[in-house]
Formats: structure tokens, C-alpha cells, sequence
């Protein structure tokens, strides 16, 4: 049984019980099944967090990343308020791996992640599309000022260096954007995304 489950049926109990002149329960068993409901509460609030969270770096995932496309769809097709979609894919991630491990590799990530966090709205989202991939939703933003701001960000994702010996390591990042049109799926919004930054992909 699912925890939302056992939340709901502990919460009808004990309002039910509540209700009743005779419920069974005591206010000792009464206080006890509520702090069993909140633990329950919070164990679901975790999980729904960690299912929405990147495993490496501290943003996003992919999972989050497309229900956010679906209600910014629904912001441009009830308001008419455009949002867009950045995608980055990190130039030659590969070779910093192969060159350095994956422990260098994996801290770049993080610091490219977090910096991008940073330079955002707090109602913008980003998030780790997988690999060495991410995206950045533009909430109320058309194409050309997201266009702006992707170029902005790729400057931001240059800027993350690491330093190994004497040498600092970092990347430089290709992006692409689209619109969140709503007639569209999210996949084919991420698609667009992709193919515009694959024609500036070195």
C-alpha cells in the first residue's frame, strides 16, 4: 500500500473517530495516530522531492523539468504569456572525463548546475536533462529575450573552472531555444530545442 494511501485512510479514521460520541481511541491514541499522519506526510514530501531531484547535482531532473513545460503551455494558452525552453549540451565533456576521471567531471557538473541555479528567476527552473545536458525553463519570457539569456548563461557555464595542478579546467557549452507553444508535446518542444543547438554545437 502506498503511503498516500495509509495517509488518507489514517486521517478518515481519525476524523470519523473524531466525530463519533464513542470513537474507541483515547486522546493519547488519538495524538498518536496524528503524529503518525505527519511523519506520514513528510515521508511522502521527501520521496516527491527526491523523485524530482537530479541524483549528482543539487537541481532538478528531467521528470520535473517536463511537468513544468506542461504548465507553462497551459500559462500560454489560458494568458497568452510566452515561456521558452533553453537547452545546453556542454562542448567536449567527454574528453574531461577521459582526461581527468569522472570525480572532476561530475564536480564540474555540480558547479556548472549550481551556477545556472544562481542566474535564474526563482520562478525560472533548471534542471539536469541527463548526462552532460541541461535545461532551463524561461517562465514569461519570448524568444528573444530567452535567446539573450541563453548566451548570457553559456558565459556563466564558461566561467566554472577547476583547478588541477596548474592548469583550470572548463567548458564551454552549446544551446539551442524554443517557445513552449501549446499545441505542442514537451517532446517536441525539447526537440526543437536541441535541433537549434545543434547548429551551434563546436
Amino acid at each position: 500500500m502506498s503511503l498516500q494511501s495509509l495517509t488518507k485512510q489514517s486521517l478518515q479514521k481519525v476524523q470519523l473517530d473524531s466525530g463519533s460520541g464513542d470513537s474507541g481511541f483515547n486522546a493519547t491514541e488519538r495524538l498518536r495516530l496524528l503524529d503518525e499522519i505527519t511523519t506520514l506526510k513528510s515521508r511522502i514530501l521527501n520521496l516527491e522531492h527526491a523523485a524530482d531531484t537530479d541524483p549528482l547535482v543539487p537541481i532538478y531532473n528531467r521528470r520535473a523539468f517536463i511537468r513544468e513545460i506542461e504548465r507553462a503551455q497551459t500559462m500560454m494558452a489560458r494568458y497568452d504569456i510566452p515561456s521558452c525552453v533553453v537547452f545546453f549540451d556542454l562542448n567536449q565533456f567527454k574528453s574531461i572525463n577521459d582526461r581527468f576521471g569522472h570525480v572532476v567531471g561530475d564536480e564540474l557538473l555540480t558547479k556548472i548546475g549550481i551556477a545556472l541555479k544562481a542566474s535564474v528567476r526563482d520562478c525560472d527552473m533548471v534542471a539536469r536533462m541527463g548526462g552532460d545536458e541541461f535545461g532551463v525553463l524561461l517562465f514569461k519570457t519570448d524568444e528573444e529575450v530567452a535567446r539573450a539569456k541563453a548566451s548570457k548563461l553559456s558565459c556563466n557555464i564558461a566561467e566554472q573552472t577547476i583547478e588541477i595542478g596548474t592548469e583550470d579546467v572548463h567548458l564551454s557549452a552549446a544551446w539551442g531555444v524554443s517557445i513552449c507553444h501549446p499545441q505542442d508535446t514537451p517532446k517536441q518542444i525539447l526537440d526543437r530545442a536541441d535541433r537549434a543547438m545543434y547548429k551551434t554545437k563546436s
